[in-house]
């Protein structure tokens, strides 16, 4: 499966091993955030069931906000990994080189932008 390379040098290698670094302490921050205020919406205290309702209900989608956050950091690792082995910035669809504005703003592609359009609209 060889597909064209990027050529990287350093100074962009170095560049996007910053950027998807950064992402991550970030995503970090917010899932240790997030992480504390379910557990102190989780936590019993004194109301009436509406009370413990609505706290269930936040507790609920804050959880899957956290749930998307992980995911991302998982995207981020892939990248990491895959800008050590050569593969970063490499469409994984079509094997192109990803734009270098495209990978600016989402350090962690995986696919090209037209690729990108085709996932989001396959079943």
């Amino acid at each position: 499966m060889s597909g064209p390379a990027r050529p990287f040098d350093g100074k962009l290698t170095e560049e996007f091993r910053g950027r998807l670094l950064q992402a991550r302490e970030a995503l970090l921050r917010t899932v240790a955030a997030t992480d504390e205020e379910i557990a102190g919406l989780e936590a019993p205290g004194p109301g009436d069931s509406m009370d413990r309702a609505g706290a269930n209900s936040v507790a609920s989608l804050a959880s899957g906000v956290a749930g998307q956050d992980k995911r991302e950091l998982d995207e981020i690792a892939e990248a990491l990994r895959r800008l050590g082995s050569g593969a970063y910035g490499i469409c994984q669809a079509c094997r192109e080189p990803i734009a270098l504005p495209r990978l600016r703003a989402v350090p962690a592609a995986r696919f090209c932008l037209t690729c990108q359009e085709v996932e989001e609209v396959a079943p």
